[in-house]
């Protein structure tokens, strides 16, 4: 059974909601840990260069569907291929 198109919207702004929230969340991160001196120890630096990964991987979850839908030897899809390939699974993996 397969979706239909209004599911697949409701899937599509729920991956962009989630994708935004994680990334002002890295954000965050980030600026807490280059700004703040305090934070720079060996535990958070850890979380620092992860939060790398997740923020990549949820560029490419953002893209969602426009890369395919412009094909997939479509510069955006390839870029879109890419963050997954190279980002989605060490985030995984460290998390």
């Amino acid at each position: 059974m397969s979706f239909s198109s209004s599911e697949n919207r409701a899937f599509d702004l729920a991956e962009k909601i989630t994708s935004v929230v994680s990334v002002v969340g890295a954000a965050f991160i980030i600026a807490t840990f280059l700004f703040d001196d305090r934070f720079r120890k060996a535990i958070n630096r850890l979380v620092f260069y992860a939060c790398w990964g997740n923020l990549f991987a949820n560029v490419a979850t953002l893209i969602s569907r426009s890369g395919i839908e412009l094909g997939v030897n479509s510069p955006l899809c390839q870029f879109q291929a890419f963050l997954i390939q190279w980002q989605v699974l060490p985030t995984v993996l460290t998390s």
